[in-house]
Order: C-alpha cells, then sequence, then structure tokens
C-alpha cells in the first residue's frame, strides 16, 4: 500500500467511524469473549486517574487489560453477587487468550483498536498550547474544563456528560470552539498528521 493509498484508507476509516458515532450503527470490538462497548467520558477520566498502562506506556500488564476489558464490558456490574463471578471467568478467559501465540496478540490489537478509536478524535488545535509548558500549577483541571465546556453549551448535567461516549464528547467539543473562538483551527486526527509525517520523512530520506 502506497503511502496516498494509506492516507486514503485512514480517512475513510474516520469519516466511517464520525458516521458511528450519531447512528444506531456500531463498530464491534470482541475480547476474550467480551463485547466492548464504546469508551465513555468517565472511563477515560478513570484510566487517567489510575494511569492505566493500557494508556500510558506499550507493556500492558495483565492487571491493565483485565480492567481495561471489564470497564467497556456490556456485562460490567456493581452487584456483589455477579461482579466477583464474572470478574472471575473474564480474567480466566483473559489468561487463557494471552498464553495462547496466535489469540495473544490478537487480543491486545482488538484492545489498542477500541483506545485508538476512541481517542483518535482527541481536539487538538494548532496553538500549540498543549505544548507549553509551566512552572504552575493550572487553576482548573483539563477534565472539568471539558465537562463545563459540553454542560454549559447544551444545558446538560455534569453527571450526565460523564456518560457520553468520549468520541461524541470529543465531536461536540469541536464544535463548540469552532463556532465559538473566532480563528479556531482544530489540527487533523494525530494517526493523519502521523502518515503525512512518515511520507516527508521518505521525502527527505531520499533526497540525502
Amino acid at each position: 500500500m502506497t503511502i496516498a493509498e494509506e492516507y486514503q484508507a485512514e480517512r475513510e476509516k474516520l469519516e466511517l467511524n464520525r458516521a458511528l458515532d450519531w447512528s444506531t450503527f456500531s463498530q464491534d470490538y470482541i475480547v476474550a469473549g467480551e463485547k466492548l462497548k464504546p469508551m465513555t467520558v468517565q472511563n477515560w477520566f478513570d484510566l487517567l486517574a489510575i494511569k492505566s498502562p493500557i494508556i500510558y506506556n506499550d507493556n500492558p500488564t495483565m492487571e491493565s487489560v483485565v480492567d481495561y476489558v471489564w470497564r467497556h464490558s456490556h456485562r460490567n456490574t456493581n452487584s456483589k453477587w455477579l461482579k466477583p463471578w464474572r470478574l472471575h471467568w473474564l480474567q480466566k478467559r483473559i489468561v487463557k487468550s494471552l498464553r495462547n501465540k496466535s489469540d495473544g496478540p490478537a487480543l491486545i490489537y482488538v484492545i489498542c483498536e477500541h483506545l485508538k478509536a476512541s481517542l483518535d478524535e482527541y481536539p487538538s488545535d494548532s496553538g500549540g498550547s498543549s505544548s507549553r509548558r509551566s512552572n504552575t500549577m493550572p487553576p482548573v483541571a483539563g477534565e472539568a474544563s471539558m465537562i463545563d465546556e459540553i454542560a454549559g453549551r447544551y444545558a446538560m448535567h455534569p453527571e450526565d456528560v460523564l456518560k457520553l461516549p468520549i468520541r461524541r464528547a470529543f465531536s461536540l467539543q469541536r464544535t463548540i470552539r469552532i463556532s465559538t473562538i473566532p480563528d479556531y483551527k482544530i489540527l487533523e486526527a494525530e494517526s493523519l498528521r502521523a502518515i503525512k509525517s512518515k511520507h516527508l520523512n521518505i521525502l527527505n530520506n531520499g533526497q540525502k
């Protein structure tokens, strides 16, 4: 596949996912027999809070895999009777899959795709504000700012924003910023920028 074909394929995938965000259809992700739900704002904030290895490094632990799957499982429950039983069997299935030479990599791949699809539309702006360094602690956490941004615009209770699929929240956040901030420019999805960067690197290497 050429760089142009790779870029076009990724763009079509992103366009499809955007359509799925607001339709009755969905992309299915199956891990160890568990169908994963779309990541919610709450789940994302929880994963950030516990510094889940699924997000923070390339070497996820067994515990972090089980935790990630459980958080997004359709069978997730807080029942004191059902939860221990379901978690026990979920862990057994995941351990069995990870020990299998073919099932293990496939399981991790599905989790990575689920995570990527959840976060690939993060609304990064072209101002580079996220890269600015500061020696002071910001007065408002980014999570609180995001909740306020969406809740204030659409007259929602903050708890209801936390229940939104994270992709929908990102979509609404982009829409709010584009419509309310003059000359606000959103960067392309990171996956598309990565493909462009790879293309530029190939060109630069060819010139040497």
